[in-house]
């Protein structure tokens, strides 16, 4: 999910948790350990700040199913479960994605 590419992300950058929790604005290294192991949400907010202390795009913490080889596929499949979603939440996957385009 989302706490293993941030941990690999940190990783990458050589960044220790407890400098990431700094970058953040964090007092501990805590929350960062939490939101690592997928037991703490990140909202959208928290995710701009995230992409700001590792240097990246928010977009790269979207995770893609990797059993998918042609981009058409993953299109179709995506549209297939968003047409199924009610309306309001199939707004809120509009939304965002227009906050990823934000870039």
């Amino acid at each position: 999910m989302i706490g293993k590419k941030i941990r690999e992300r940190r990783l990458e950058l050589g960044l220790t948790q407890e400098e990431l929790a700094h970058r953040m604005g964090y007092k501990s290294k805590s929350t960062i350990n939490k939101i690592e192991k997928d037991l703490h949400d990140v909202n959208q907010t928290n995710l701009i700040k995230l992409s700001k202390a590792l240097d990246c795009s928010p977009s790269f913490f979207i995770e893609t199913p990797s059993h998918i080889d042609r981009p058409s596929d993953a299109v179709m499949m995506y549209a297939e479960k968003l047409a199924n979603l009610p309306p309001e939440q199939r707004d809120n996957v509009f939304s965002y994605i227009d906050f990823l385009m934000k870039e």
